[in-house]
């Protein structure tokens, strides 16, 4: 009986130690992307990344740093579904943001209170939103591959951008949908559009002339592939969204899974600066998704589910 006991108890603590271990590795991978950490010591990115920061100190230094991630982040109440990209109108001093299910744009205070809203009709899924100047807005579908440029009315109200301007984006085509273009960034001043595919693999293209395009003045639109921008940062392995700073014209680059900001220069694709997303000793953002600047250098970023943060410049 004894051994039977015996073998019973190892039996027992073999099967405790088994769901503690699963446990762990479950909190480590769900809040903590442990897998992620583990995948770039491994594959080397991190001692990449160590690399292209001391390149960038010794160009001039890192454009982002003294940025402090807030320890608690406000919740945006009064929306359905899960938002998925931002952007910054500097003509109304507010964000505009995007969610699906049910396929909804935002606006936005600065304080990532909800103004108003306006569900949309003729886009069944929008995955990324950049501000075109005036009252226009860019949107885009990544499963369907079509860019929608449209008017927002000054008061909230369904939107229907079934006979809006739009484009079908037949460069960068994917076999796996779910892995579309996932975010947008407008440089104004430039006339020059962003459009980020999330991975598998990752890209980037830009847009030029566009916001003239049905304007006489036009010289045509012009699309570059830039994606070879990305080769110097492999250690960002994927791309939720773009965003442009307004006043240097310079690229934001944000990856959900490697919980960083990347910034590049907007003419030559230089390394400008990196930012940690993750707080010292806390949780990661859960899974940031939209990005967006203003002038002073602030920098906003919504994460599911529905949270929204704001770093401060220094």
């Amino acid at each position: 009986m004894s051994d039977l006991v015996k073998f019973l108890s190892k039996i027992l603590l073999a099967c405790v130690l088994i769901i503690i271990v699963g446990w762990a590795v479950y909190i480590g991978v769900r809040y903590y992307h442990a897998e992620q950490v583990a995948y770039r010591w491994i594959s080397g990115l991190a001692a990449k990344q160590a690399q292209w920061e001391n390149k960038i100190s010794a160009a001039g230094g890192n454009t982002l740093t003294g940025y402090a991630t807030p320890d608690s982040p406000t919740t945006i109440d009064g929306i359905q579904g899960s938002l998925v990209g931002l952007t910054y109108d500097p003509l109304q001093k507010r964000l505009w943001a995007v969610a699906n299910k049910p396929a909804t744009l935002i606006s936005l205070s600065l304080e990532g209170q909800v103004i108003g809203t306006y569900p949309l009709k003729g886009m069944s899924e929008v995955n990324g939103i950049a501000w075109m100047g005036g009252n226009r807005v860019a949107m885009v579908n990544g499963r369907r591959s079509r860019l929608v440029i449209t008017e927002v009315p000054s008061e909230p109200q369904t939107l229907d951008v079934t006979r809006a301007f739009s484009l079908v984006l037949k460069f960068g085509e994917s076999e796996d949908s779910n892995y579309g273009f996932d975010g947008l960034g407008y440089d104004l001043k430039r006339d020059r559009l962003y459009i980020a595919k999330e991975h598998s693999p990752r890209a980037l293209y830009r847009i030029s002339g566009l916001n003239n395009l049905q304007s006489p003045d036009s010289r045509g639109m012009r699309i570059e592939n830039v994606s070879y921008w990305l080769d110097e940062i492999p250690f960002a392995t994927d791309l939720s969204s773009v965003e442009v700073d307004p006043l240097t014209g310079r690229v934001f680059l944000l990856s959900e899974e490697s919980q960083m900001i990347v910034q590049l220069d907007g003419d030559s694709g230089t390394g400008r600066g990196m930012l940690s997303l993750k707080p010292k000793g806390g949780k990661p953002m859960p899974h940031p998704d939209g990005v967006a600047t203003d002038e002073a250098g602030n920098i906003y970023i919504v994460s599911e589910p529905n949270l929204f943060y704001r770093l401060r410049k220094p």
